[in-house]
């Protein structure tokens, strides 16, 4: 491999097949490096970790790609890498396990707190969103709202307008707000369509599901979050609070070099509100697969296609059809179920290829980073060196 010029804070850990194990029933280990193990020249995933590795560092050294990223493959760690700052002015790097906010991200948290609440008998997929929420968040409920479910606020076909596109949306996002407050703001626009008609992406809906996550557990999200979910997963470094999160976490970029205003996490609530590092969100991932976040029948209806994606796809990205918190898509052939984040100063991939338990997770504070191009790339990679 040729010489490459020194990069500022950067790490990189490739094609650690010996010993880069993560069995789901031990913590993830939150490491700044690990040394690259000798391995065979003739096996491919060995070579292709090297790749992934180089193909990460060279768009690095273009600022293409700042943040984490893990790829993983039936436990076996195949790269770990990170970029970039996590705080410029403070000469801070990124490290493999550094947290960053996860912006839609958080939507797969969401749906699977609604599908296991739904499981315990304290709501419907198809009950009417109105009663859970009023009067506690609002005084009387909107007509047009009346027909709208919980299944609808969840897969994007509610018809309910998405707050990220009002105007002041990003002027009000370092402020600290109420979920009531939330909701006031797009309570009374008219909604986009007839409800369970159509699809539009709306972040509204997953604030209100957070409500109603809220309303029948009587806690708040970040608690039931913890007891539901991390907790039981011991994802240690994901969480939800309502103002930043801990110390040491990514400060946000749009570009590099051009800080972002920070993100007061009541704005972003239950939509995109949760902040976690690679090694949790593929912990996450590979739960699905080994049945612990939830019974497999539930497992099953989270990745099944709830909504048909536009003609475009869903956000504008490859995909067929939307589920809960997914988006349903395939690779080479290849069951995808993934979903993107972006958000002020943060963009984030992750993807998961639950028939051959693959991993890819990019996380990023550059909002200008394209996580989805880069994690689709990785798991084209994983997935030609198995054929």
């Amino acid at each position: 491999m040729h010489k490459r010029p020194n990069i500022a804070w950067f790490l990189a850990i490739g094609a650690a097949l010996a010993g880069g194990a993560m069995p789901m029933g031990t913590p993830a280990v939150a490491v700044s490096a690990v040394s690259s193990h000798p391995t065979k020249k003739s096996d491919p995933l060995s070579e292709t970790a090297e790749e992934m590795r180089e193909y990460l560092q060279d768009l690095a050294e273009e600022k293409k790609f700042t943040g984490t990223a893990l790829v993983v493959r039936h436990g076996k760690v195949l790269v770990r890498a990170a970029a970039g700052a996590a705080d410029e002015e403070k000469r801070i790097p990124n490290r493999p396990d550094t947290v960053f906010r996860i912006a839609s991200v958080t939507k797969q948290f969401t749906s699977m707190l609604v599908l296991k609440l739904r499981d315990r008998g304290l709501l419907g997929l198809d009950d009417p969103v109105c009663p859970y929420l009023s009067p506690a968040y609002i005084k009387t409920c909107p007509q047009a709202w009346k027909p709208i479910t919980i299944r609808e606020i969840v897969t994007h076909t509610s018809g309910i307008p998405d707050i990220q596109e009002l105007p002041d949306f990003y002027a009000k996002l370092s402020q600290p707000t109420t979920t009531r407050k939330l909701i006031q703001r797009f309570v009374n626009k008219p909604l986009d369509f007839k409800p369970g008609t159509s699809w539009k992406y709306s972040s509204s809906g997953y604030i209100l599901a957070g409500a109603i996550i809220q309303a029948v557990t009587r806690e708040p999200y970040g608690t039931v979050l913890h007891d539901e979910i991390t907790g039981p997963l011991r994802l240690r470094h994901t969480g939800y609070s309502r103002r930043n999160p801990p110390a040491g976490y990514a400060r946000g970029y749009f570009t590099v070099g051009s800080p972002a205003l920070p993100i007061n996490g009541s704005q972003a609530f239950s939509a995109t509100g949760i902040y976690a590092n690679a090694d949790d969100i593929v912990r996450w991932d590979r739960s699905f697969g080994a049945h612990l976040v939830a019974p497999p029948a539930t497992v099953k209806q989270a990745f099944t296609p709830q909504a048909k994606c536009p003609s475009n796809g869903c956000l504008n990205l490859p995909s067929s059809a939307y589920a809960f918190g997914w988006l349903v898509d395939q690779l080479h052939g290849h069951r995808l179920r993934y979903h993107p984040g972006l958000l002020q100063g943060y963009a984030a991939s992750n993807m998961y290829l639950p028939d051959d338990d693959i991993a890819v997770v990019v996380l990023s504070n550059v909002q200008d980073t394209n996580t989805n191009d880069i994690a689709r790339h990785l798991a084209t990679m994983v997935l030609k060196s198995c054929e």
